[in-house]
């Protein structure tokens, strides 16, 4: 239950499987690569091609959060004054980061070849990495030159075919034009952003930090953010088949009228005296509580979906929800078992430190937004969910 919807964006929404594999350079257009790279302004096409590009599945959270396209377009503007802010400083043209930078471009170029029809309809074979091998013949053993760490690989001859595969998918990209579409434009400025970013973040982090006066006087305006409840919950999942008392689960996962409905006659059961934690035990479909008779232990804002969050913050303590809150997991009648205040300990004060910290950094990157022009539009189109 607690809210950890996957952030859209690490900076670029981008697997990375593959470049910690090799994690080296690459034979890639270098001049591509090392030329000076201007920020955008961004159409809405723009943006409604890179999401139209992507698989389906990492979109879910942009899908349901109500607050999460205005993030990911913040998101958007914020890695593209990164990466304007490092052309700026140079770093660009640093060694290491053109190393990372050439196998990230093979990775994103790779990646969207994959995923196109045509991909699909001749996949790489290894007929296609051995002809790849004898038109470049010391194509591995440059990498390996220029990775000396891989020498020592218990399956060389794997690691071989796994090069070989990742380059006869980027050649076959780069001969399809996947490189020249806004969709790659765009996506290759956000992992540049997310090459860079520790560093100019890190330089933007020197002059944040948070006073004692700051932090206090946080803590003293939003008392309501320091106010930790503890709550069961029953779930009536519309995700997973639902647990049964007899140990026997049925096939599929409730309807959504189903599950409102079962949601309510337990709801029934309660008002009649029945025990909370045992019905929890018996009926939630929430496998981390449900042995604790629902108890989810304390927690603050935050850290759990908004409507859940809303529907603990409207009852008494010992009181339960009278009628189901929906979630995207499903129904969930709510308990309050305690409420307190958290008081300003050393833990507190930390963590306030490194929000009011966080806060000053974004504000910084907005300036920067602000500095380089950088317009991203709100106007996009998420694609809808897969068909199941």
């Amino acid at each position: 239950m607690r809210n950890d919807i996957v952030a859209i964006m690490k900076k670029s929404l981008i697997i990375f499987a593959f470049v910690c594999f090799l994690a080296g350079g690459a034979l890639v257009a270098q001049n591509y690569l090392t030329r000076p790279q201007s920020p955008l302004t961004l159409a809405t096409d723009d943006i409604n091609k890179f999401l139209a590009d992507l698989p389906a599945g990492n979109l879910a959270g942009l899908r349901e959060d109500p607050k999460g396209k205005e993030e990911f377009r913040k998101q958007i503007a914020r890695s593209l004054a990164i990466v304007a802010e490092a052309e700026q400083r140079g770093l660009f043209q640093k060694p290491e980061v053109k190393s990372q930078l050439d196998i990230a471009y093979a990775q994103i170029v790779g990646e969207m070849w994959n995923r196109r029809p045509e991909a699909k309809e001749k996949p790489i074979g290894k007929g296609d990495i051995e002809a790849f091998y004898r038109e470049r013949p010391t194509a591995f053993e440059d990498f390996l030159t220029q990775n000396p760490q891989f020498r020592q690989a218990p399956k060389m001859d794997e690691l071989k075919e796994k090069y070989g595969e990742f380059q006869v998918a980027r050649l076959r990209g780069e001969a399809a034009g996947v490189n020249k579409t806004a969709a790659f434009q765009l996506q290759w400025r956000l992992l540049q952003a997310n090459i860079v970013g520790n560093e100019i973040i890190g330089k933007l982090q020197e002059s944040a930090k948070a006073s004692a006066e700051e932090i206090e006087a946080y803590y003293k305006a939003h008392p309501e953010e320091f106010e930790e409840y503890k709550a069961s919950h029953i779930l009536i999942s519309t995700t997973q088949p639902p647990a049964s008392p007899d140990g026997k689960t049925p096939a599929k996962a409730l309807t959504e009228a189903e599950a409102r409905a079962k949601a309510e006659g337990l709801i029934k059961q309660l008002q009649g005296g029945a025990d909370f934690a045992k019905l929890a035990e018996q009926y939630s479909d929430d496998p981390g509580s449900k042995k604790q008779g629902g108890d989810l232990g304390y927690f603050r804002e935050g850290m759990m979906v908004a409507p859940f969050f809303e529907g603990v913050k409207a009852l008494q303590v010992g009181s339960f929800s009278a009628a189901p809150v929906q979630t995207q997991f499903g129904f969930h009648i709510i308990k309050l078992l305690d409420k307190r205040p958290k008081p300003l300990d050393e833990p507190t004060k930390r963590e306030v430190g490194e929000k009011l910290r966080q806060r000053k950094v974004e504000n910084k990157l907005d300036e920067l937004v602000a500095r380089y022009g950088i317009v991203v539009p709100s106007d996009f189109t998420v694609p809808p969910a897969p068909a199941s």
